[in-house]
């Protein structure tokens, strides 16, 4: 099968490496740059030491399925996506995510091998406050959501309970788990509720 690149998507692909070179450092590039090129629609598994996520915003359809961090070092060009797909849906508005809660989703998902599906991330203090207001008296005023560390997901063929028990395992601080099959999770305190 004849591989061919059009010079135009060789550049595309350069341009992207050489980006990811100067925000996240060589190993992050290579790995863009040998993504960007594949003929498959899955991306190749990460190397050894990578860390992937696959998320998926259900309310917009936008999907993120990539490396976001190289050992300890994070990608600032994975982060800086991923703090548009996690953005309040109700404003458009965003704010840098907490990479530890996207540690948190990344081990759960070695656990359920499906993609994440978002629900909520990042809220705006008003968004918060209005659903605080009418929609769900629970919602507190100071959510962490409002502070880009906690994510309520769901996994396909997974029931609210096993996925909490599954989030418990994987280092969350906050863990709550809803009637209505959707697990919340944030990098505050240990603790344990029901909705």
């Amino acid at each position: 099968m004849d591989r061919h690149i059009t010079r135009r998507a060789a550049l595309t692909t350069l341009t992207g490496a050489a980006l990811a070179t100067t925000v996240a450092g060589p190993a992050l590039a290579q790995a863009s740059a040998m993504s960007a090129m594949s003929t498959t629609a899955k991306p190749p598994p990460a190397p050894s030491g990578y860390r992937r996520i696959t998320l998926v915003n259900a309310h917009t359809g936008e999907t993120f399925s990539d490396a976001y961090a190289l050992g300890n070092r994070y990608s600032g060009l994975a982060l800086i996506r991923l703090r548009w797909l996690l953005r309040d849906h109700h404003s458009g508005t965003t704010k840098m995510i907490d990479p530890a809660v996207i540690d948190v989703l990344a081990r759960i998902q070695t656990r359920v091998m499906k993609p994440i599906i978002v629900l909520s991330a990042y809220r705006s203090p008003f968004t918060n406050l209005r659903i605080h207001i009418t929609d769900r008296p629970g919602v507190p005023e100071n959510s962490f959501h409002t502070r880009g560390k906690a994510i309520d997901f769901t996994v396909e063929g997974y029931s609210a309970e096993a996925l909490g028990h599954i989030a418990r395992q994987s280092g969350t601080g906050g863990l709550g788990i809803y009637a209505s099959n959707f697990v919340h999770v944030d990098t505050g305190p240990v603790r344990n509720w029901t909705g």
